[in-house]
């Protein structure tokens, strides 16, 4: 095969071409290139060097910023500064010194999703989020004037849309000096979709100008006049509308005590307290609007000050424009108020209210302290009476406005020293008295007019099985003063009162006296004791002549004489003028020794009563009217110093029953009856009892033969 021998063809020479696309990527490149490293390497510094300057510049060289990072990224739209510190430096003009002293440290902030366009372009500018970590703030003081603008009217553009503003991490205090106004611990606030526009500073559904607000306080101190507050921790969320605050302390810098000052001194402890269904948007309207106050086993002292403190409406005026709660509940509570005569304390109280709307009162108000309705309800309860003479108690308490009912449980009103020191005290004869009531129970009770006009109404006030002893010692002087216990001063009591019904049932008194004569004391008891009242008010509106109080009472004197009285008075009329009426059954007048014969130095024999009627008419200066004593076969007996009948006692016996004595009334069947005349003065030292015991001691004696003038004196005897 022959091989061709034609030269091989040979490639044409290419024809120059332009790379000019190589070179204009190769220069786009380039300049990326120069742009980044421009960024990263002047940019960046110069942000950081234009912020620090701007912060003097616009303080006028009252603060100082130094930034330790700044680094943003354009095409993500992010810039990251860390080491940021604030302080305050001298002032340089009277302007820059209206700024408060501070110093700021913060650890990062992050700032993602800026739409630079809308910046460049001074528009709504869209901010995905801003997040501040580990800040830690001093402030000295606050602010003095600023600007009258609303924030969003001072932006360098239209308005910032901004997703989420967090504030991580965050310690604060406020104060100048060492001790610290307010002391913030770690702390976390996180708002949602915050639109800083006219348009978002009048929606009525953010607060501020955030849709959503979260806020937690791990930690917190507060020194306010008096007193340091502190709160281990506070939770807010609008989303839940709750704040929570777990245990908040109050300690006053003066201890509780008796002593009252100026201000008002209030130690608490507070486990637990949470608000719900708060309207945070109409807060910072100055509006506050809640469903539920819960407060769990708060602990509360305190001392009442020496001045009347402003009433809750006027202390709020200046903070909230309105102030709603649907209702307010406080569980397991414990209280003590001191710098009252009374000295209350009370354990395992319960709370409850509706509709509280604190406003100014006009008219006759028919809220109660600001609620439509209470509920309380208390365990075991102590104070003090007469201080330091009695101790009050009760084991329960249970009231309820919307029924109108109270009913106290097992009340107890004791000596706290006995009868002699008692006396020894006050100087002069003093009754020793202890009471126990099972139950007290008032119906009706009008809690407005109570609370709001000081006035006790109510249709019905019932005390249940009482007990009841007095004890007198009359070794000591009579007491100077003029009794209370009168008609006419239950008139003037320095409240008013009304009740429809007042009654006492089955009721036990036990009256002991130690006469000066006779070391065994006198003992004297009523048993069984029932009492009904009606209309027992000082009101002129219902209390006159015509429309007086009326009343019965019964029972068994020594339980073993049936009696019976009826009353009738006026407790407006001055003169303190009522009538009694009454009448004993069938009894053994030996009965009465243990009263007399230890008093007296008397002994009856023997003497049985068949039936004792009497009528009286007393005021302020005396005790009169008749006496229907039947009796049979009485006969006295004088004693000495040691009960006993001596001779010249039993000559003074023979005599007195002889000469004095009727021994029986009437002395044949069929003869009339001997009425005796009831007159004996009043001593206004003693209590209108006392009174009612001298008529008819007076009565009794003049019907049984003893004379008249005789029977009076016999019957004013101390």
């Amino acid at each position: 095969m022959l091989l061709s021998r034609k030269p091989a063809p040979t490639l044409a020479p290419a024809s120059p071409r332009r790379h000019w696309g190589r070179w204009l990527l190769l220069g786009v490149g380039l300049l990326v290139l120069l742009v980044g490293l421009g960024v990263t390497f002047f940019l960046d510094p110069w942000l950081r060097r234009t912020l620090e300057e701007q912060v003097a510049q616009s303080t006028k060289g009252r603060y100082q910023l130094r930034v330790t990072e700044f680094r943003t990224s354009l095409w993500q739209r992010r810039a990251t500064l860390r080491g940021l510190h604030l302080r305050t430096t001298a002032a340089t003009s009277p302007d820059s010194a209206r700024l408060p002293r501070l110093q700021l440290a913060l650890g990062q902030l992050s700032i993602n999703g800026v739409g630079l366009l809308a910046l460049l372009r001074r528009q709504e500018v869209p901010v995905d989020s801003i997040t501040l970590d580990s800040l830690t703030l001093h402030l000295a003081s606050l602010p003095q004037g600023g600007s009258q603008q609303p924030l969003h009217q001072r932006l360098p553009c239209k308005a910032v849309r901004l997703g989420q503003l967090a504030l991580r991490h965050v310690r604060a205090t406020y104060g100048a000096g060492n001790q610290a106004q307010v002391r913030l611990g770690e702390s976390a606030v996180v708002l949602q979709d915050v639109w800083l526009s006219a348009a978002g500073a009048a929606d009525s559904g953010r607060v501020g100008y955030a849709a959503a607000v979260a806020a937690q306080v791990a930690g917190a101190t507060a020194q306010v006049p008096g007193h340091e507050v502190k709160l281990v921790r506070a939770t807010f969320s609008t989303g839940s509308r709750q704040l929570r605050l777990d245990s908040v302390l109050v300690h006053p810098r003066k201890p509780i005590s008796s002593v009252r000052s100026s201000a008002m001194r209030v130690s608490l402890a507070l486990p637990q307290l949470v608000l719900r269904g708060l309207d945070a948007a109409q807060l910072s309207r100055r509006r506050f609007r809640a469903d539920t106050l819960r407060a769990t086993r708060p602990r509360l002292a305190l001392t009442l000050p020496t001045r009347k403190p402003p009433v809750l409406h006027e202390l709020l005026q200046p903070y909230l424009a309105e102030c709603r709660l649907g209702s307010m509940q406080v569980t397991g509570g414990q209280l003590r108020v001191a710098g009252l005569a009374l000295a209350p304390a009370l354990a395992d109280v319960a709370v409850a209210a509706n509709g509280i709307q604190v406003l100014p009162r006009q008219g006759t108000p028919t809220d109660i302290y600001y609620a439509r309705a209470w509920q309380v309800r208390t365990g075991a309860a102590t104070a003090t009476l007469d201080a330091p003479y009695y101790h009050l108690s009760w084991q329960s308490l249970r009231a309820d406005s919307r029924t109108g009912q109270m009913q106290i449980r097992q009340v107890l009103a004791l000596p706290t020293m006995s009868v002699v020191e008692l006396a020894r005290s006050k100087k002069h004869q003093s009754a020793h008295v202890s009471v126990r009531l099972p139950e007290v129970v008032l119906t009706g009770l009008d809690f407005p007019a109570a609370a709001n006009q000081q006035q006790l109404r109510a249709t019905a006030l019932l005390v249940r099985h009482p007990q009841i002893s007095t004890r007198s010692d009359g070794r000591f002087a009579t007491n100077p003063n003029i009794s209370v216990v009168t008609p006419e001063m239950l008139g003037r009591l320095p409240f008013q009162f009304a009740l429809n019904r007042f009654g006492i049932q089955d009721a036990t008194l036990a009256l002991t006296f130690r006469s000066p004569r006779d070391p065994q004391p006198g003992v004297m008891s009523i048993n069984r004791l029932n009492v009904k009242l009606r209309n027992l008010t000082n009101d002129p509106r219902r209390m006159s002549a015509a429309t007086p109080l009326t009343g019965e009472a019964t029972g068994w004197l020594q339980n073993q004489c049936a009696a019976r009285m009826s009353l009738r008075a006026n407790l407006l009329d001055a003169s303190g003028r009522h009538t009694l009426r009454g009448e004993f059954g069938a009894a053994s007048l030996s009965m009465l020794n243990s009263m007399i014969v230890p008093t007296r130095g008397i002994a009856i024999r023997r003497g049985t009563v068949r039936r004792i009627r009497f009528q009286m008419q007393l005021d302020r200066t005396a005790a009169r009217g008749t006496m229907w004593g039947e009796y049979a076969d009485l006969k006295l007996q004088l004693l000495n110093q040691q009960e006993r009948p001596g001779v010249l006692h039993r000559v003074g016996t023979s005599l007195v029953n002889g000469i004095f004595i009727r021994d029986n009334n009437p002395r044949k069947p069929g003869q009339p009856l001997q009425t005796g005349i009831i007159a004996s003065s009043r001593e206004r030292r003693y209590s209108v009892f006392s009174l009612w015991r001298q008529g008819m001691v007076s009565g009794l004696l003049h019907s049984a033969g003893v004379p008249a003038g005789m029977a009076k004196k016999l019957s004013e005897a101390e």
